[in-house]
């Protein structure tokens, strides 16, 4: 590459960057990030700020100090050719004048996949596809189970001892990790659109499930599960949180009235054999537009999750100490046999402190994204024949 010249590379990468900036805030739209460059330069950058709000590459260009004519723009994700919440990004790009586009992955949702790149080509723009691939497909893979499954992205987060402890016999957990592992745990929140536990939890804990060690300006919804109805009235998240606590139980529970006086957001589920029905109450935080869930506990919650085969990513921050006991983080039914384990894949540990953070995949939703951004590539009927970052 010529001295001086933008490395398109570097500049997706910096896209991502922007796009984690509304992680948290978009709902059910994937976040993007967009940068617009002109003669070498960067001259604005984007990013999608909070659902049904302007798209990233809309930003990127109303806040151009200058004339985008003839200018490049990269985007993480496809522009959407579609009206939704706000007008297709494609008509933008085009009547702005800008002459190339830089895309990172196509976009899986159907109603756009590929549909974007031929609306720019037709129009005479310039398309470049397949930059930082990987990278911006993990950015977007909560949107992309979405997409292809109806259902929300569900991390799974445990505080542990080593030996695979939540709490003490007596029922302490207070603290287990250090204040470094609580204050990431506080960051993950934060990019959360919801917080998951079961009643013992609250009813033990009485946990507030808020944001505090961290700076942020917003909080995630409050999810309890209690099939019965045990959850006590003067628990922290009934007084302190109501218009972010959404209260989940059995269809059958007698005491529903009790819940639903007091302002709380009652949702009622169908009870399986297995206890509430997951998977309907999937469905459910989908239509509250909740799509990012973190399972903070406890390990019956968390064993039913997996169990259930719903967890998407395990967030393990293990403590270097020995409680024994019985309290394990995760319990459920389990599984027949060791061949047949949840088997975490691309694997990703740090420390914090004495604590290591061990991070990995349950699910892959970046495969069926990359596989699409490669056949629109190479799609000689939409003309997107790519050159390659």
């Amino acid at each position: 590459m010529e001295k001086g010249l933008l490395n398109p590379l570097d500049v997706m990468q910096e896209c991502v960057q922007l796009a984690l900036m509304g992680k948290g805030y978009t709902k059910t739209n994937p976040c993007v990030g967009a940068i617009v460059a002109k003669d070498n330069k960067i001259i604005s950058r984007g990013w999608h700020m909070a659902y049904g709000e302007a798209h990233a590459e809309v930003n990127a260009i109303d806040s151009c100090p200058e004339s985008v004519e003839g200018a490049d723009i990269y985007v993480t994700l496809e522009p959407c050719s579609h009206f939704g919440k706000t007008p297709p990004c494609v008509e933008k790009i085009v009547a702005s004048g800008i002459k190339r586009v830089f895309i990172g992955v196509v976009d899986p949702n159907p109603v756009n996949a590929g549909k974007g790149v031929e609306y720019l080509r037709q129009h005479g723009v310039e398309v470049f596809i397949g930059y930082m691939e990987e990278l911006c497909a993990s950015i977007i893979e909560d949107f992309s189970k979405f997409i292809y499954t109806g259902m929300p992205y569900f991390t799974v987060k445990l505080a542990q001892s080593v030996d695979g402890k939540i709490a003490s016999r007596t029922g302490d957990s207070k603290w287990i990790t250090s204040h470094s592992s609580r204050a990431y745990a506080h960051y993950l929140r934060a990019v959360s659109d919801a917080v998951l536990v079961g009643v013992s939890t609250v009813e033990q804990d009485d946990p507030e499930l808020t944001v505090r060690l961290i700076k942020s300006d917003r909080e995630p919804y409050k999810i309890v599960l209690d099939p019965n109805g045990r959850m006590s009235l003067e628990r922290k998240l009934v007084q302190n949180s109501k218009d972010k606590l959404i209260y989940v139980t059995s269809d059958r529970n007698k005491n529903i009235d009790k819940y639903e006086k007091c302002g709380i957001d009652v949702l009622s589920v169908p009870c399986t054999e297995n206890g509430l029905d997951l998977q309907y109450l999937s469905k459910k935080l989908i239509e509250r537009k909740i799509l990012n869930v973190m399972i903070e506990g406890g390990g019956k919650t968390v064993g039913s999750f997996f169990d259930a085969g719903l967890i998407d990513k395990a967030d393990f921050i293990i403590a270097p100490i020995v409680i024994g006991g019985d309290r394990v983080s995760v319990c459920g039914n389990g599984v027949e046999s060791v061949s047949l384990a949840h088997k975490l894949t691309d694997v990703q540990t740090r420390m914090f402190e004495g604590d290591m953070l061990y991070s990995g995949k349950v699910t892959d939703f970046t495969k069926p994204v990359l596989e699409l951004t490669e056949k629109i590539r190479g799609c000689s009927s939409c003309g997107c024949s790519a050159h390659k970052g």
